[in-house]
Parts: structure tokens; C-alpha cells; sequence
């Protein structure tokens, strides 16, 4: 007798074998070291997995920074692992990490643990056979926010939360996967939607009439401006956790400033598009998220 596999809600009705990296990876391509320490903190040590493309010795590198909600997941899920290698066996280094999650923590010390992996790798390039003057930063969902914040806050002067110590010019390349960019209108829609859900008020700790300021620092939208590195948004209108207005109105800000960017929306595709059930399209895109990392890492 075969048991039905349940998905979650926001998959929609996929078939759940479908669920996972779609492409091949040629895992010959590149070396990886699992567990290394970026940071401590009161709650045990951070860590993060490294892949090395084995030609070559000085490669651009990219800080892939997982989803969940800023309250689960891993470097290691939901084929995380699998589009890490993806992306290191075209001749890019990875570094793909955790950071505190909430409700044990709250904003800003995820963005923090970013802040400080971004450091961490850039005093430990040579050891990664990368080059720390090329970053790029990969997120999906809720690590796509974070991707998002750490790329205009960080590039903006005015910017008055947390910085990076080694210097935000090295930020060269962004890709964001179905990433929450405006959170007082998530926050509103969750409140509006079915399941009563509070996901970005755990995130940040305080209702929005507590501490507005709070909410805005938190917000990638906030923080557009001209001088941006290359921001290239993944969105689907079928997603039930991030509406797909989150990357359009992002994108409108992003054009109103004059900041570069690229916007694909897929027709029907559900939060995670790109590992449940992609469709032709998705694939096509997971390659394109590669070659535009390429193509602004080594410009």
C-alpha cells in the first residue's frame, strides 16, 4: 500500500516527486567542505558550507543565503546543496550559510549573521580560492530579503543599521528568488489572509506602530538607489506566501531610481518555482541566474 505524500499548502497541487534541484550537476567540477565556523554566538557556533571549483584559483565568489520564513530551513535543504554545486561546477566559489533564526532571535541579528559571513569569507578568500573584490549574494524567500537588504543598505550611505566591515564596493551581482522586499505589506496581507499567519512581525519583534523605524530599516524598498549593484528578481504569480507585487512594486522603485535590474515573472509558478515542479521556463532560468552571475562577477 502507497501513502499519499502531503505537501504543504503553498506547493499547490504538484506531483511531490517533482519536488527538488531539477539539472544535473557536475560534481567532478568542484571540491566542498561542510561545518566550517564563520561565527560564534551565545546560542552555539554558525556555520556554513564552502565549494571550490577545482580549475582555477581566484574565483568570484557567492554568499548563498537560504529561506524559511527567517524561522527554518538550512544551507542544506530543499536541494540547497544541489544549486550550490550548480553554480560552483561554472567556475563560481560558494559560500552557502545559516544565521539565528527566529522567534529565538529577531532583526536585526540574522542580518547581522550576513553581515558577518560576507566579513568572514572576505578575510578567508584566499583559503576559498576566491576573489574577495568579486561578491555576489544568491537568496531564496526569506534569505532573498535578506540577500536584498544587505545589498541596498549596505551601498547606501545614509544607511544608519548595521554595516559591513569590509567595505560594501566588493557587491557586484544580486539574485533574489521570490523575496519579501517590503515588510509592513506582507505584514498587512498576512494579517488579511486566510491563515492568520505572523511571520514578519516574529521576524522583526515589534508591531509596526511600536517602532516604524524599525519596520523601514528592516525593508529593502527603503534603502533603492541609483548606485546598486545589478539586481536580477525571480517571482511567480501563483505564490502564496509572497505576493508577486512584492518584486513588481520593488522593481518599479528599483527602474524609478535608475538602478540596474532585471524582473522575470512566471505565469502560474508557486513560491519555490524554481525546485517544485519547474516548469520549461524554470529551467531555462535557473541557467540564466548562473550566466548572470558569471557575466557580472567577471565584468
Amino acid at each position: 500500500m502507497t501513502t499519499a505524500i502531503e505537501v504543504p499548502f503553498w506547493m499547490g497541487d504538484i506531483d511531490p516527486t517533482r519536488i527538488g534541484f531539477p539539472l544535473p550537476v557536475q560534481r567532478d567540477a568542484y571540491g566542498k567542505r561542510t561545518g566550517i565556523t564563520y561565527k560564534q554566538t551565545a546560542g552555539g557556533p554558525l556555520l556554513l558550507d564552502a565549494y571550490t571549483p577545482v580549475s582555477g584559483t581566484r574565483h568570484p565568489l557567492v554568499v548563498m543565503i537560504h529561506g524559511g520564513g527567517w524561522a527554518r530551513g538550512g544551507r542544506f535543504e530543499m536541494g540547497l546543496t544541489k544549486w550550490a554545486g550548480y553554480l560552483a561546477s561554472a567556475g563560481l566559489a560558494v559560500v552557502s550559510i545559516d544565521y539565528r533564526l527566529a522567534p529565538a532571535t529577531t532583526y536585526p541579528d540574522s542580518f547581522q549573521d550576513c553581515l558577518d559571513a560576507v566579513d568572514w569569507a572576505v578575510e578567508h578568500a584566499d583559503e576559498l580560492g576566491a576573489d574577495a573584490g568579486r561578491i555576489g549574494l544568491w537568496g531564496d524567500s526569506a534569505g532573498a530579503h535578506l540577500a536584498l537588504l544587505l545589498a541596498t543598505s549596505q551601498t547606501h550611505p545614509q544607511f544608519t543599521g548595521p554595516r559591513l566591515r569590509s567595505g560594501a564596493a566588493r557587491l557586484r551581482a544580486v539574485v533574489a528568488l521570490y523575496g519579501p522586499t517590503d515588510l509592513l505589506a506582507l505584514h498587512e496581507a498576512e494579517l488579511r489572509g486566510k491563515m492568520g499567519t505572523r511571520t514578519v512581525r516574529t521576524f522583526v519583534g515589534v508591531d509596526p506602530d511600536r517602532d516604524p523605524a524599525r519596520w523601514r530599516e528592516a525593508s529593502p524598498i527603503e534603502h533603492v538607489h541609483a548606485q546598486l549593484p545589478p539586481i536580477f528578481l525571480l517571482q511567480g504569480t501563483r505564490d502564496f506566501l509572497v505576493p508577486h507585487s512584492q518584486a513588481t512594486r520593488f522593481a518599479e522603485r528599483l527602474a524609478a531610481a535608475g538602478a540596474p535590474h532585471r524582473l522575470e515573472i512566471i505565469d502560474g509558478a508557486v513560491h519555490g518555482f524554481d525546485r517544485v515542479a519547474p516548469d520549461q521556463r524554470a529551467l531555462a532560468l535557473i541557467g540564466e541566474v548562473r550566466e548572470f552571475l558569471r557575466r557580472e562577477l567577471n565584468s
